[in-house]
């Protein structure tokens, strides 16, 4: 492989570190030199060729990831997913730092995932109830969080979430839904591991899986909207006040 940087220009002066990285990172993706499906370098690369620390890299390819030209495969680093930013509705993930701008997110959440639920359980069918009965048991296996656990207990709940909007029918409920979980899991992570530092479980959030999937199976949409509305703003609860009230179970 070529130097990826060999076409370099010099950040600029009078922006944030962020922004010059960040335009920096674009220049090359959208000008083609790197082109789609291109590994991105490691961040010690990127830092040292840029002059910036690992996190400004970070921010940088978060942003990029929000505008669609970067993704990430897991263990395997960031790849170039599209030379054309994706325009209009993204979350910074600064957001998710801020308790009001956190919050508001996972009022959108709440207004996503309510509505996906009740319409999964019109039009689920037997695979789709596999995969969320699977991904109930997997999340209920979790009960007691420890440090090692967290990352699996956070996968079988997105799983959970991720196979309701999957039997929606509808790739745009899908789509958010995967957004939104991508912008959200490390603050989710986070919460729980303050959960686990307090001596908390699993037990409730399982309990009210259960509930959700239970009413997706009966086909009654309007207790499934009803659970999951119970779930999600319980949950959203539970992680604003693990991560700055001490208060709350999970």
């Amino acid at each position: 492989m070529s130097d990826l940087f060999e076409n370099a220009v010099p950040l600029a002066r009078g922006q944030t570190l962020s922004d010059q990285a960040t335009e920096a990172l674009r220049r090359h993706v959208v000008n083609g030199d790197w082109p789609v499906g291109i590994m991105l370098p490691s961040e010690a690369v990127l830092s040292q060729k840029l002059d910036v620390s690992r996190s400004v890299i970070r921010e940088a390819v978060s942003r990029l990831k929000a505008e669609g030209l970067l993704a990430s495969h897991q263990g395997r680093g960031a790849f170039v997913s599209s030379d054309r930013p994706r325009m209009g509705f993204a979350i910074d993930e600064r957001d998710v730092d801020n308790r009001r701008k956190l919050a508001q997110i996972l009022e959108l959440r709440l207004g996503v995932e309510i509505e996906a639920a009740a319409i999964a359980a019109l039009r689920r069918g037997h695979a789709d109830l596999e995969q969320i009965h699977s991904a109930v048991s997997a999340f209920a296996a979790v009960q007691k969080f420890g440090p090692e656990q967290v990352r699996a207990g956070v996968d079988a709940d997105l799983q959970f979430h991720r196979a309701i909007c999957v039997a929606t029918r509808n790739d745009y409920y899908l789509g958010l839904f995967n957004y939104l979980s991508a912008s959200l899991r490390e603050t989710i992570e986070a919460g729980r591991n303050r959960s686990v530092e307090r001596g908390g479980d699993s037990r409730e959030a399982a309990e009210e899986h259960r509930a959700v999937a239970e009413a997706i199976e009966a086909q009654d949409s309007l207790a499934a909207r009803k659970l999951m509305r119970r779930h999600l703003e319980l949950s959203s609860a539970r992680l604003l006040g693990h991560l700055w009230n001490g208060e709350g179970r999970e």
